[in-house]
């Protein structure tokens, strides 16, 4: 059993459109039995760098999955991956961060949810982010009713703008005389 100081986190970029197009050619391939160059590879690429898997993920809607891996499948995983034919370039320290992710390794790679967030909120134009900074800065009570609105009455389905401005000044009145007639 590794200690914790023998785990390693890799990550995995994934763009969601980009691998059901991909998920699209497989199945047309397998349909006609072709072979399709680079199956038993699809989806076992990973990184021990978080900037290159969302590098990888690219563009708005990604996934980042990551797994804390031991030290020797992490090791295994990039001889695999030199094995493969791919060309690794060292960085200036000489370290090699992709790998080819072992099969009893794979289920192991999950969705981070928080590295998922950032990377999609890094992948989005400057007007959306303007978008998520005003949501952010609302009230918790706020947001969490503008996220879970409630579905209309059968009264509200055809009402205009003016109709709940009606309806909301007649509350007010309302609200206005029970206070005056409790003094």
């Amino acid at each position: 059993m590794a200690g914790i100081e023998d785990l390693i986190e890799v990550y995995r970029g994934e763009n969601i459109l980009d691998k059901l197009r991909s998920l699209k050619e497989i199945n047309y391939f397998k349909k006609r039995n072709l072979d399709y160059p680079g199956l038993t590879k699809i989806g076992k690429f990973a990184t021990d760098k978080l900037a290159h898997a969302q590098e990888y993920a690219g563009k708005f809607p990604n996934l980042i999955k990551s797994a804390k891996l031991p030290k020797e499948t992490v090791e295994f995983g990039k001889k695999l991956f030199d094995k493969a034919h791919f060309e690794q370039m060292a960085d200036h320290t000489g370290h090699r961060s992709r790998l080819l992710v072992p099969k009893k390794a794979q289920d192991k790679l999950k969705v981070d949810i928080l590295k998922t967030f950032t990377s999609n909120a890094k992948a989005l134009s400057p007007l959306a982010m303007k978008g998520l900074t005003f949501l952010s800065s609302l009230p918790v009570a706020t947001l969490t009713m503008f996220l879970q609105s409630t579905p209309a009455n059968s009264d509200e389905i055809n009402m205009k703008l003016e109709d709940f401005a009606m309806m909301a000044n007649k509350e007010k009145e309302g609200i206005e005389t029970i206070e005056i007639g409790d003094m």
